[in-house]
């Protein structure tokens, strides 16, 4: 039996605009997408001697905020499903996931999956797919995956499938927030189109930030148009918040549609007075230290 080891790191967002909606109901986008160190563990098996597919998961004793199965209703097993299907010659696989991310935390943990199945699958049948092939086949299991397949630092447009690398590292230290509550995707973007954003930030300026490594100029322009959604459904991240911005932080922000919040810290030892602080409050389950990547797929 062959198979194959691939780590599905998490993403935060540096910046998040809803453009516009589209006849179908999606959302059209503007995400500056940065991974991070943070990865679930997916290994890939290729079983010759049938053509099932099949998975299972490892939670490391922890228990998932929302139910998780590993039918077809996965994402793991429908991204195996659509490369399999596209395959010369039929074989079975078996994924055998172990997370790490948080579910529901907006940090595209089950999109890094899917995406880590593609590229593990691929693998092993000889990278029989080109990357854009990759890339067509990632849109078509959700927005967030076309972005995983590659991660790094990343403009992404439209519906995730406009993606513009960015040539620039944001040096940082990260601290994350998982509150208990939270924040259903659907009903996030449904109060923004009651409640749209004023503020909008430029996510032209975070990039220049980054260019420059100053923190202020990404303080200043950072913004995603789904806080104040994740702050009605989740009130718990304004205190969070403003916790990690007491405790020296030098921003702190929600990403994705929430419920986690990441700071950045100039120093490893304010990271640490942050945590500890959070950790008394017991607001937030899963507080995860972790650093800006730029994942080495190939």
């Amino acid at each position: 039996m062959q198979q194959i080891i691939e780590k599905a790191y998490a993403k935060i967002n540096l910046g998040l605009h809803i453009t516009g909606k589209r006849p179908d109901g999606y959302h059209t986008l503007s995400m500056l997408m940065q991974t991070v160190s943070l990865y679930d563990e997916v290994v890939v098996y290729r079983t010759n001697d049938s053509d099932e597919i099949s998975m299972d998961m490892d939670f490391g004793g922890r228990h998932p905020e929302e139910e998780i199965t590993c039918d077809g209703d996965n994402l793991c097993v429908k991204a195996a499903k659509l490369i399999c299907g596209k395959l010369p010659e039929s074989h079975g696989y078996y994924m055998h996931l172990v997370k790490n991310i948080p579910s529901a935390a907006g940090m595209a943990g089950g999109s890094s999956d899917a995406a880590a199945v593609l590229r593990g699958i691929n693998r092993l049948e000889g990278d029989y797919f080109s990357k854009d092939e990759l890339l067509r086949m990632a849109l078509k299991l959700g927005a967030d995956v076309p972005y995983c397949i590659d991660g790094g630092l990343c403009l992404c447009e439209g519906i995730g499938e406009q993606m513009t690398p960015i040539e620039a590292d944001l040096d940082a230290q990260l601290l994350l927030a998982k509150p208990a509550e939270g924040v259903s995707t659907p009903e996030a973007y449904r109060y923004f189109d009651e409640h749209p954003a004023a503020e909008q930030g430029s996510i032209e300026g975070v990039i220049e930030g980054i260019r420059k490594n100053d923190i202020f100029l990404i303080s200043e322009n950072i913004h995603n148009d789904l806080e104040d959604a994740a702050k009605h459904f989740c009130p718990s991240i304004s205190e969070i918040e403003e916790l990690m911005l007491t405790e020296g932080a030098l921003l702190s922000e929600v990403t994705g549609s929430g419920p986690t919040i990441f700071g950045i810290f100039d120093t490893d030892e304010a990271r640490r007075t942050a945590a500890e602080a959070l950790r008394t409050t017991g607001l937030c389950p899963d507080i995860i230290y972790a650093n800006c990547i730029r994942p080495d797929y190939d």
